[in-house]
């Protein structure tokens, strides 16, 4: 037995692990450090709740785990937190990314970053796009708002037989409101002869 091994806290698996799949984060350390990756690779704004839902809805880590990781990670000045709650990279995180990084599979750090990347628009469309939906009779109406800034250039409604329907087509809509848009007219203007 070779005594002289040199000790590799990647396998220490300290984090809790309930929701977490095979090939999840199990260590404490390597969740904090996959939350400054992710915060270092992203462009868009992010907030701790898009790292936190993106990294529980896929599995690779525990909420509470996630959740403790991004508040140490404020704390000690690896990651900023602005009036919006939106997360930013300090030079010290960057640092620490470029020193590990290559230390985390690379399925992780790409499922994470997409994910993550997924829930900001997500979230962000349903700020900027509105839908409602209302009981019409025996039918439901749904409205769809396409925005700009501070008005809709688009508003469509539509009618279905069940609000189960009706929640089907908002939560369409608001994965990507612009291809609707962008559907709608193309078909319009397609069909000129």
């Amino acid at each position: 037995m070779d005594s002289e091994k040199e000790y590799d806290p990647s396998l220490e698996f300290d984090a809790f692990t309930a929701g977490v799949e095979d090939g999840g984060i199990r260590s404490s350390s390597t969740i904090a450090i996959i939350v400054c990756y992710i915060v270092c690779n992203i462009e868009e704004n992010i907030t701790a709740k898009n790292i936190v839902d993106a990294l529980v809805e896929g599995k690779l880590a525990n909420y509470f785990e996630v959740t403790n990781a991004i508040s140490k990670m404020i704390k000690k000045g690896n990651i900023t937190e602005d009036e919006n709650g939106c997360l930013g990279a300090t030079p010290k995180c960057r640092f620490s990314v470029e020193i590990v990084e290559n230390d985390l599979p690379l399925s992780v750090r790409e499922k994470s970053v997409e994910l993550v990347r997924k829930l900001a628009a997500l979230e962000v469309n349903k700020k900027e796009n509105k839908v409602s939906i209302e009981p019409y009779g025996d039918k439901y109406k749904i409205t769809l708002h396409v925005s700009d800034v501070d008005s809709d250039f688009m508003t469509l409604s539509l009618y279905v037989p069940t609000q189960a329907q009706a929640e089907v087509i908002k939560n369409k809509f608001v994965l990507n409101p612009a291809a609707v848009y962008e559907g709608l007219i193309n078909s319009i203007f397609d069909n000129e002869e």
